[in-house]
């Protein structure tokens, strides 16, 4: 107990003892504050900073303090200063002299790019976010250099560097126009880096003092060797080799050296997106359990070769044994089975099993089976039961809800065109069942009116809300654009020179409200014109589409023909036309008659067709179906037209006596999950028989053929000369022919379609005329290949041009094959 008092008291002691000396160091005393200096401040001014710290000349301040603390963060927050403090200068009785001590951050004069080669120097820029005037923080120039990294790893330089050099101002030299900045390695005394500057147009002397005060940051780069991908090898795969695992990988790709169209370079973002592939395609074969166990990438031969090693379970394939729906009470399970289209057996595809379930591109899936009859709230949940090694039992459970009806149908957006000119395009009808296939057709009326943006038309076109639990009110929304063309168009061949025509197309007019517009008509206006007076056409047109608002058509056409190119004629008509949409075999199809009468003038025949007065009158009937996305770039669907065309004959007067079968198909069809890239198939075929003398149809009755159809009557066969197929007669001319086949192979990449559309094009097309049916050998066609491009500007119309090598044009005019430019201006092919 003795012991236990006498510890106690010496450690109060000793408590006591380290007190009186501890506590002097932590004393607070109050001062007033004498003044205030700055120190280290370059750019900043003195008062501001003494300002903004919020210390003033005889306030109070107490040391230590929160007082100082708080100077401190206030010009923390400036954020042009690595360092503050604040000391004590000098001491006074109860005053107090504070100094206020400033490290600026460096402020940037420029950034300077050296030993850049694969990344143009503009690329690089794009990631610079800072700019001349402000401050260098150490971080932020970390992260322009992993921006510019990243840059050179898409290139694939994986061992590119890029190492930051501060210079200081050393020295300036002055002439009279210009001033040359000598700055200095701050780290490299013997490093220099000289900038000129334009002493008129951009420094003055305060601005060169400004430049001295500040950094020039040379960014010094060393792009190092490409990395190439030299081998991909998978562990654990026993389903298939390697090589078919490789072919899934759409981007990350070996380098060899005869695979001259493949980089070999690794990109991450692309790696992982192959990834993602080869478990797609596990899954669509059936293998649903497959996982990627990890992953690996190594170096070789100074990190010059990239080698990539994939661990993989694939596990089991499964099948389908049972398919079980609970819930559905609108339709029995085969018929919801066969929308979904599995049988036991089948090997269990994830990819075609969500599609089919949910949306696929031919909405016959079972999600589109509900909301195509009203069913707007529906949707449903699959379980996957495994029920053996290889087996899974798939139970669906369906909820149906309610089945809705269209309320009001909202336009949004219409600024010009009118609402009943939508309206009438709409499939989508108050009263009606709600029906998503309705409302997809019904946008693609839209679309194909070329009054609106297509691709907005697609994207955002479309909106509902319910406005009870078996109502739904519709808003389709439109962004208007430009679709009046000025039709204005010129053309070049080596054989007719120039070519063109100028006229104007109002494809949105409104004959009642003529400056108005918005009425969903078309008066069309034009004349064409040929080098030389060789040939001039005027036309007049006028087509109401919609008549007394009923989907029936009615339109007539005025025109007056000259041509004076191996044979003087002249023609002049009037034609009138009715049309009317179909509802069998669907709505797709349009069928149009036609009546026509034609006074022809042939002045001057040469030797071929009698000169004198001609009368005719013509019957037509065209039968087609159009069913595309869009009607200036289609990237899906197709296009089908069946002209039959009789002249005199038994049952018409006049002395021009003809029969005409026409038949052209049009096929499109997008590519990699992209409208932007598009296969486009296009066959054409006709045939003439007189019934009479056969000299007296009228030359633009016949088929002609080559070039790029600028010529009136003149199909179009790039890589060969305007009008130069058919059968020569012995003065030389070509004689129009009897039977026309031309078909023509496409793909097409888009890259812009709003507001202009651009598309690049490559070709290859065959085509033929035959003088008659007896001479027909659609399999003796003139073959080319080539490239293109087309540019869309309203209100001029299509620009583009065509580079076509004809193959066999040898035999057409006897010259050797040779690529030949075809120019387009205001017509596409």
């Amino acid at each position: 107990m003795a012991i236990t008092k006498k510890l106690l008291k010496l450690s109060l002691f000793i408590l006591a003892i380290m007190s009186s000396v501890i506590y002097p160091q932590y004393q607070r005393n109050t001062y007033k504050i004498l003044g205030i200096t700055v120190e280290g401040s370059k750019t900043a001014d003195p008062n501001t900073i003494i300002a903004s710290s919020g210390l003033k000349v005889g306030d109070d301040i107490t040391i230590p303090g929160d007082q100082t603390n708080n100077a401190i963060q206030n010009l923390w927050k400036f954020g042009i200063f690595e360092d503050v403090q604040i000391l004590t200068e000098k001491k006074i009785d109860n005053g107090i002299f504070l100094k206020i001590i400033v490290k600026e951050y460096p402020r940037l004069e420029k950034f300077v790019i050296r030993g850049n080669d694969e990344l143009s120097e503009s690329d690089i820029n794009k990631v610079i976010t800072i700019v001349r005037g402000q401050t260098l923080k150490p971080q932020e120039v970390q992260q322009i250099i992993t921006k510019i990294y990243d840059l050179y790893v898409d290139e694939g330089h994986l061992n590119a560097s890029i190492k930051p050099l501060y210079f200081n101002f050393f020295e300036a030299d002055t002439s009279d126009d210009e001033i040359t900045i000598t700055w200095q390695n701050r780290d490299d005394p013997d490093d220099f880096y000289e900038t000129t500057y334009d002493l008129e147009k951009a420094v003055s002397i305060n601005s060169v003092e400004r430049i001295k005060r500040r950094t020039l940051v040379v960014l010094d780069i060393d792009e190092g060797e490409e990395v190439k991908v030299r081998s991909i090898v998978f562990n654990g795969n026993r389903a298939f080799d390697d090589d078919d695992l490789i072919s899934e990988f759409e981007e990350t790709k070996i380098k060899k050296w005869w695979k001259f169209w493949s980089s070999g370079n690794f990109k991450k973002e692309d790696y992982e997106k192959d990834k993602t592939l080869l478990t797609k395609f596990y899954q669509k074969n059936g293998y649903r359990d497959f996982v990627i166990l990890k992953d690996s990438i190594y170096y070789t031969n100074d990190k010059k070769d990239l080698h990539i090693v994939i661990d993989v379970y694939e596990g089991p394939q499964y099948k389908v044994r049972n398919l079980v729906w609970e819930g559905n009470t609108v339709y029995d399970d085969n018929v919801l089975s066969a929308r979904l289209d599995f049988r036991k057996g089948d090997i269990f595809d994830y990819e075609k099993f969500n599609t089919n379930l949910h949306y696929n591109e031919k909405q016959t899936d079972v999600s589109s089976l509900y909301q195509d009859n009203g069913y707007l709230g529906f949707n449903l949940q699959a379980k996957e039961v495994k029920v053996a090694e290889d087996s899974v039992d798939i139970i669906i459970t369906v909820n149906e809800g309610n089945r809705f009806k269209i309320g009001k149908v909202d336009i949004q957006g219409n600024d010009k065109t009118k609402d009943k000119v939508i309206r009438r395009e709409l499939y989508t009808i108050p009263g009606n069942y709600f029906s998503r296939a309705l409302i997809l057709r019904s946008l693609q009326q839209l679309a194909n009116l070329q009054y609106f943006n297509a691709e907005e038309l697609y994207k955002s076109g479309f909106d509902y809300r319910p406005a009870n639990d078996s109502t739904v009110n519709l808003i389709y929304k439109v962004q208007e654009k430009s679709s009046d063309y000025l039709n204005a168009s010129v053309g070049y061949s080596g054989a007719f020179g120039f070519s063109g025509a100028i006229g104007f197309t109002l494809t949105n007019f409104s004959i009642t409200e003529p400056f108005q517009m918005g009425g969903g008509q078309i008066l069309n206006f034009n004349w064409q014109f040929g080098v030389g007076n060789f040939y001039r056409t005027f036309t007049l047109g006028f087509t109401e589409p919609w008549l007394m608002d009923t989907p029936t058509s009615v339109g007539f056409d005025l025109y007056d023909t000259r041509q004076r190119y191996v044979y003087d004629m002249r023609q002049s008509g009037i034609s009138f036309r009715v049309g009317r949409r179909l509802t069998w075999p669907d709505d797709y199809f349009y069928i149009q008659g036609g009546f026509k009468f034609q006074y022809n003038n042939i002045i001057d025949g040469a030797g071929i067709y009698p000169e004198g007065l001609t009368r005719q009158y013509t019957l037509s009937t065209v039968l087609s179906r159009t069913d595309i996305d869009n009607p200036i770039f289609p990237s899906r669907g197709s296009k089908f037209a069946l002209n039959l065309e009789l002249s005199g004959g038994p049952i018409l007067p006049g002395n021009v006596d003809y029969y005409k079968v026409e038949l052209n198909t049009d096929w499109y069809k997008s590519l990699f999950n992209t409208n932007r890239i598009v296969l486009y198939n296009g066959m054409r075929l006709g045939y003439i028989h007189n019934l009479g003398d056969y000299r007296n149809i009228n030359p633009f009755d016949f088929y002609y053929m080559g070039g790029s159809g600028m010529i009136i009557a003149t199909v179009p066969l790039r890589g060969y000369e305007d009008r130069s197929l058919g059968v020569v007669s012995s003065g030389g001319n070509i004689i129009g022919s009897r039977v026309m086949f031309k078909n023509t192979l496409e793909l097409r990449a888009a890259l812009a379609l709003e507001p202009i559309p651009i598309y690049f094009l490559a070709f290859a097309e065959a085509g033929n005329v035959y003088f008659d049916i007896k001479q027909a050998n659609l399999f003796d066609l003139k073959r080319s290949v080539g490239v293109g491009a087309r540019i869309l500007i309203n209100p001029i119309g299509l620009i583009g041009f065509d580079y076509g090598y004809g193959f066999d044009r040898r035999s057409v005019d006897g010259k050797d094959p040779q690529w030949i430019f075809h120019f387009q201006f205001g017509q596409g092919l």
